[in-house]
C-alpha cells in the first residue's frame, strides 16, 4: 500500500512538473509549409489531400510560401486542399495562457459553417509572434478533412496602418447594371474602402440582389466593431431572390475599427457565383484625420523634353485586344485606377510594338471589365502632342463609359507614346487596351 501511495505521489509530481525549455513546443516543432492549405487557394484546383492519412507526430508550426501562418478562426467553406476545411472554433491563446485545448470544427464544401466537429487539438502562442499546434488525426464524418491555414497578422503589422486603398464607387448600394464577380479577383490582405476619396463602409443591413454592380450583393450580418474590440470576425451575407436576408452565407471576413473613425476589412474570395462586396452610401464621410498610404495620382509633370525619347515601357500581355473572357463577370484582376501613372508610356505586346485601338472594343477584353479605347484617330508626326477622348464599352454599348482624355504623340520610328492618367473611378475595373496593328502614314 505504501508503495502504491508513493508511486501515486511521484506520478502527481511528474504531471505537475513545469515543462523544461528543452521540451517547449515553441522551440521543438515540425514545419508545415504546404501552399494548398491556404484558405484563399482555388478550392477546385487542389482537392486530393486528406489529413487522416498523415502520420502526425508532435507539434507543428504553419507557414504559407515561407511566411508565418496560423489556423483559421472563422468559417472555411473550401476544402483547403481536401474536401472538408477544418478551423478553430474559438480564438488563439495569448502567450501567458500557455498550452490550451481548442475545439476543431469543419465545413464540407459550401455547407453550413461548423457543420461537424473533429478531434480537439492543443495550441500554444510563442514568443516571436507565432503559434504551434499539436495536430492529430482528424476524426470526422466528412471526407478528406484538412487543417486550413491563413496568412498570420502579427501585432507589428496593424492593419489600421497597413492596408490597400480600394476606391471603387461603383460598389455603392445605389449602383446597378453590371455583373462584376468578386470571386474573380485576387484578394490579398486588408483594405480600406473609399468613395471618390471619402470613407465608406460595408452595409450592415440587407442589400437587394443585382445592386452594387453584381448579382449577389454582400453585406455584414452584424454591426461594425468598436476600437476596443480589436480585430473581429463578421459573417458575410447575400440576400436571396425569395427574400431571405442571409440566405447566402459566404466566407466570413475580419474587420477592425481604427483611430480616425474608419474601418479596415480583410476581404477574401467569397467563393460563391458572381457575388460582390457592397458599400453603403449612407456611411460616406470626409477623410480628415488620415491619408491613404497609397493614394494614386496622375502625373503632374510638365515636360520640356520630347516624350518620344523619354517614356516608360508598358508591356503587359493581358492588355492585348485578343485577350477576351467570354463568361460574364469572370475577369482578370486588373484595374488601371490602381496604377500609379507617371508620365509617358510606349505600348508593347509580347515584345512587339503596339498601340491603343481606335475603335470599339468588347467589354471584358484586355484583362479587365471595362475596355478603354481611343475616341479618335492617332496623330501624324507633324501634329505633335494631341488630346484624345477615352471611351469604355459595356455589352453592345460602345461608348457606355467616358474616361478622362489623354495626350498622344506620334514618334519617328513608327510608334506612339501616351500620357496615361488614372481612369475615372466610376468605371468598373477599366484597363487601357493595346494591339499590334500599327499603320503610321509618314
Amino acid at each position: 500500500m505504501r508503495f502504491l501511495i508513493s508511486l501515486c505521489v511521484s506520478l502527481l509530481l511528474l504531471i505537475n512538473e513545469p515543462t523544461s525549455s528543452s521540451s517547449d513546443p515553441c522551440y521543438d516543432y515540425h514545419t508545415l509549409d504546404e501552399y494548398w492549405r491556404n484558405i484563399r487557394q482555388n478550392p477546385f484546383k487542389y482537392s486530393g489531400h486528406d489529413d487522416t492519412l498523415v502520420e502526425w507526430s508532435g507539434w507543428y508550426r504553419l507557414y504559407l510560401n515561407g511566411e508565418s501562418a496560423q489556423m483559421s478562426e472563422w468559417c472555411v467553406t473550401s476544402g483547403c486542399g481536401g474536401e472538408s476545411g477544418l478551423y478553430l472554433n474559438s480564438s488563439h491563446p495569448k502567450p501567458e495562457d500557455g498550452v490550451v485545448t481548442r475545439e476543431v470544427v469543419g465545413t464540407y464544401w459550401f455547407s453550413d459553417c461548423g457543420s461537424y466537429r473533429s478531434t480537439s487539438i492543443q495550441v500554444k502562442a510563442c514568443p516571436g509572434d507565432y503559434y504551434v499546434y499539436e495536430f492529430v488525426k482528424p476524426i470526422t464524418p466528412a471526407s478528406r478533412p484538412m487543417y486550413c491555414a491563413v496568412a498570420f497578422q502579427s501585432i507589428s503589422s496593424d492593419p489600421c496602418y497597413n492596408y490597400e486603398s480600394l476606391d471603387r464607387p461603383w460598389r455603392a448600394n445605389n449602383e446597378s447594371g453590371d455583373n462584376i464577380c468578386d470571386e474573380s479577383f485576387s484578394w490579398n490582405g486588408w483594405y480600406r474602402l473609399f468613395y471618390y476619396g471619402m470613407d465608406i463602409r460595408i452595409p450592415e443591413t440587407c442589400v437587394s440582389s443585382y445592386t452594387c454592380n453584381t448579382v449577389i450583393s454582400l453585406s455584414l450580418s452584424d454591426p461594425h466593431p468598436q476600437i476596443e474590440d480589436g480585430v473581429v470576425t463578421r459573417e458575410v451575407c447575400g440576400k436571396t431572390n425569395w427574400g431571405d436576408c442571409c440566405g447566402y452565407k459566404l466566407n466570413p471576413i475580419r474587420v477592425k475599427a481604427c483611430p480616425g473613425n474608419y474601418y479596415v476589412y480583410e476581404l477574401v474570395n467569397p467563393l460563391f457565383w458572381c457575388s460582390g462586396y457592397c458599400t453603403d452610401v449612407s456611411t460616406i464621410s470626409l477623410v480628415v484625420s488620415t491619408v491613404s498610404p497609397d493614394t494614386f495620382t496622375g502625373s503632374t509633370i510638365t515636360f520640356n523634353y520630347d516624350p518620344c525619347n523619354n517614356y516608360s515601357i508598358l508591356n503587359n500581355y493581358w492588355r492585348s485586344t485578343l485577350n477576351y473572357w467570354s463568361m460574364f463577370g469572370y475577369i482578370s484582376d486588373h484595374d488601371d485606377t490602381r496604377v500609379e501613372w507617371d508620365g509617358w508610356y510606349r505600348l508593347y505586346i509580347n515584345g512587339s510594338s503596339a498601340q491603343m485601338p481606335e475603335w470599339c472594343m468588347s467589354y471584358m477584353s484586355c484583362g479587365g471589365f471595362s475596355s478603354l479605347w481611343l475616341g479618335g484617330s492617332h496623330p501624324q508626326l507633324e501634329d505633335g502632342v494631341v488630346t484624345r477622348e477615352i471611351y469604355g464599352s459595356y455589352q453592345d454599348q460602345c461608348s457606355r463609359y467616358r474616361s478622362d482624355p489623354i495626350q498622344v504623340k506620334a514618334c519617328p520610328g513608327n510608334y506612339y507614346v501616351y500620357k496615361f492618367t488614372r481612369p475615372t473611378l466610376s468605371i468598373p475595373a477599366p484597363v487601357y487596351c493595346a494591339g499590334t496593328f500599327i499603320h503610321l502614314c509618314i
